[in-house]
């Protein structure tokens, strides 16, 4: 059977999560292409090397699984490209869910508009089934654009609407414009320091393509230890560090560029401080946290050159 897409999934130690990606995966079938599974364990022990196999052989779905010891989320998700035989790769992390017709939407929508890269919808799905108190329509953990189908998404500009949050999470690719070479993924950013994202700049530098496909939805699981709001605050500062080195690093102009990102940071901090303070929200520490987030954002953007790094979540 030949392959039309093939479907990259990384894995560390959520694999009480990981069965659910994958059985959601293996349902993708149906007459639109072929499609393989790949899932790169990155823990040393090996923790999901059972439950691959064991479902390859139970689903009859093409599975490979492969493994890395190595800390480091490029390398991995490059041993995942170079396994992949198809003319796209997908990927999908560990805590998310595809729905039905996720892989035929994505393919159809790369050969409908010859994109090189085309991104769904993450919604998401709370433990214990809502929403927290200090995000009760939960939309900080989600990412949909609204946008129709095959609009072509921005990364840069000044007016830029759309592109901010995107990531590798719910994505196709096309191999052969994106992530052909031994080093797609920049390993100089891989200790979770925005390996995504830094390829998104590069991609939009070089005048790549992204468009929105709504119709290729993923449903990301959201564990009570990812639901306060201290680890809302602490992803917010490290996604905004990954945001100032990624487009420094990617810039024409780094000089230029550093000033923009830390005076951009500044105004956030100063803007937001400002506003945590005539909100009352200091008075609030149980409910509101908009702009404690904010000034999070900025703070991120002035502390690029010391990066989070792995944020400690609960083992499986």
């Amino acid at each position: 059977m030949s392959v039309d897409i093939s479907v990259v999934i990384l894995s560390y130690d959520r694999v009480h999560l990981l069965e659910r990606t994958l059985c959601g995966c293996a349902t993708q079938g149906g007459d639109w292409g072929g499609f393989e599974i790949i899932v790169v364990d990155n823990h040393p022990d090996e923790l999901a090397r059972s439950l691959v196999e064991g479902l390859a052989v139970e689903t009859g779905v093409a599975m490979t699984y492969l493994a890395d010891p190595r800390r480091n989320i490029s390398i991995v998700r490059n041993k995942g490209i170079a396994a992949a035989q198809g003319r796209y790769v997908a990927f999908i992390d560990d805590d998310e869910e595809p729905q039905q017709n996720w892989l035929a939407e994505l393919t159809a929508c790369l050969d409908r508009t010859g994109a090189d890269a085309a991104f769904g919808p993450k919604l998401p799905e709370f433990e214990g089934g809502r929403a927290p108190d200090w995000d009760p329509h939960g939309w900080r953990y989600t990412l949909d654009f609204q946008m129709p189908a095959d609009e072509e998404i921005h990364m840069f500009g000044r007016l830029r609407k759309r592109g901010k949050g995107l990531g590798s999470g719910n994505a196709a690719f096309r191999v052969a414009t994106c992530l052909s070479g031994p080093e797609p993924f920049s390993v100089a950013f891989g200790n979770a320091n925005g390996e995504d994202t830094q390829l998104l700049f590069r991609l939009a530098m070089a005048g790549k393509r992204f468009v929105w496909c709504p119709g290729a939805v993923v449903h990301e699981f959201i564990e009570q230890s990812r639901a306060r709001p201290d680890y809302m605050v602490t992803r917010m500062k490290r996604g905004s560090q990954h945001y100032a080195v990624c487009r420094i690093d990617t810039s024409a102009n780094k000089p230029l560029t550093t000033a923009k990102v830390a005076l951009l940071g500044l105004a956030q901090m100063t803007v937001h401080a400002g506003l945590y303070v005539a909100s009352g929200e200091f008075l609030d520490r149980q409910r509101r946290y908009d702009h404690r987030i904010g000034m999070a954002k900025g703070l991120g953007k002035l502390t690029w050159t010391a990066p989070i790094g792995f944020i400690e979540e609960k083992a499986a």
